[in-house]
């Protein structure tokens, strides 16, 4: 497994502060973001616009509509990336997305692990392991 190519893919798909972490397991583990344009930005404000009875920028209509919105585009769109990566080099990965909130909606973060096919990994394990 080639880490370096793993970032370049990354990267050229768009993918911003691509940071590889400390993990001494049989796995690459990267953190990443996905950045929002400004056209999935108003897509997502129209969405709730249309969807939510609650006003326009309010609680309801950021937790239950905005947001919601955003974070099924941010791992929907990730989880095609890291599909096309497995493919290209031949690995198999896992990822998890942190919640986009209302303080700082324009990205939303993700750890994925990287590692050979037919290797038995638990991301949940993984996370665990990096929080001692």
């Amino acid at each position: 497994m080639n880490k370096e190519r793993i970032i370049e893919f990354l990267e050229g798909n768009s993918l911003n502060d691509i940071e590889e972490i400390k993990y001494d397991g049989n796995a690459a583990v990267i953190r990443f973001c996905f950045d929002f344009d400004e056209a999935e930005l108003e897509a997502a404000k129209a969405y709730a616009n249309d969807e939510s009875e609650d006003e326009e920028e309010g609680e309801v209509w950021y937790n239950d509509f905005f947001l919601p919105y955003l974070n099924e585009l941010a791992i929907d769109n990730v989880g095609d990336i890291i599909e096309d990566l497995m493919e290209e080099e031949d690995i198999e990965a896992q990822f998890v997305s942190y919640e986009v909130d209302m303080e700082n909606y324009d990205y939303n973060e993700f750890i994925a692990v990287f590692y050979e096919s037919g290797t038995e990994i638990d991301i949940d394990e993984v996370l665990a392991e990096l929080e001692k």
